[in-house]
């Protein structure tokens, strides 16, 4: 089991063959820095698609020689877009990279017909993994960027997506809590009905591979000493693996905590598309971003 972002790295050096990330609209100097790190790190090669002009002189003032970048010259955004899911769908890249376009034309290549990246029925979300250095493992939470107010069905493959990316992570059968502001079920707060709804339906094996309960207030899903207070005594009280937010607020909001009050390392995943797909904040810092990319090709 994975227990820093250095461990994932320091096992990703190990592999000569290297996989292929598809930068979409690649000209932009805070992708290209990232992905200048990632490269000199031995994390991943990239195909960089975009303004070839543009993205010369970032390489450049990167310090980087563009002659030794595979770039591939597409002014339009969207053609870009397009085209780095192409790839991505002919098995010439493993993983596409957001760059400098609206992330609408971005996710509308994504989930175009032609190249069925996205398999019916299947939900894309997004996971942060942070590290938790007073337990010394990462603790996932999700979703904090796409799915806006999630329902129980979508909540189920939420769920999905995230145990299927904590497994990469060695975590086996992940401990999953469903967070509401209260442990008790209320009808007038729905999420504690869908934590309930959820913790059963784990309970008859209708979502495998895991431990699902809730709801769970986040002190008692993380903190032992919380959970015994409130007298809750089951297997994923006071030791989630994975934080299941209620909505998008939520997890947007506590993902921001964890980096900004808190100064953890944390890296962003997009699950559910063919390929593992990166979407990071231009906020994000160029170490949060490599791990974002070590996560797309663990």
């Amino acid at each position: 089991m994975y227990h820093n972002f250095e461990e994932i790295m320091k096992e990703i050096r190990k592999n000569t063959d290297k996989k292929n990330i598809a930068v979409a609209a690649a000209h932009d100097s805070e992708v290209l820095e990232c992905a200048a790190l990632a490269r000199n790190e031995g994390i991943a090669a990239f195909t960089l698609i975009g303004i070839e002009d543009k993205i010369r002189e970032i390489l450049l003032s990167l310090g980087e020689k563009p002659d030794m970048w595979d770039i591939i010259h597409q002014p339009d955004d969207k053609k870009s877009a397009m085209l780095a899911v192409e790839l991505a769908a002919e098995g010439k890249a493993d993983a596409i990279m957001k760059g400098l376009l609206h992330t609408s034309d971005f996710l509308r290549a994504l989930f175009h017909k032609e190249y069925c990246l996205v398999p019916q029925k299947a939900l894309v979300s997004q996971i942060t993994v942070s590290e938790f250095p007073q337990e010394n493992r990462f603790i996932l939470l999700t979703d904090c960027a796409i799915n806006v107010c999630p329902s129980y069905e979508d909540k189920v493959q939420i769920i999905r997506n995230a145990v299927s990316l904590a497994h990469k992570l060695g975590i086996h059968c992940p401990k999953v809590a469903c967070i509401a502001p209260v442990e008790v079920i209320n009808e007038k707060m729905p999420e504690t009905i869908d934590a309930a709804m959820l913790s059963k339906a784990n309970e008859r094996s209708q979502i495998r591979d895991c431990r699902v309960d809730g709801p769970l207030a986040l002190d008692n899903a993380v903190s032992a000493e919380a959970a015994a207070a409130k007298g809750i005594s089951n297997p994923v009280a006071g030791s989630a693996d994975i934080l299941l937010l209620p909505n998008l607020c939520t997890g947007n909001a506590l993902d921001k905590a964890l980096r900004y009050f808190a100064n953890l390392k944390t890296g962003s995943a997009v699950i559910g598309a063919g390929v593992p797909i990166i979407m990071t904040s231009r906020s994000d810092s160029a170490q949060n971003k490599l791990h974002a990319v070590a996560l797309s090709v663990l």
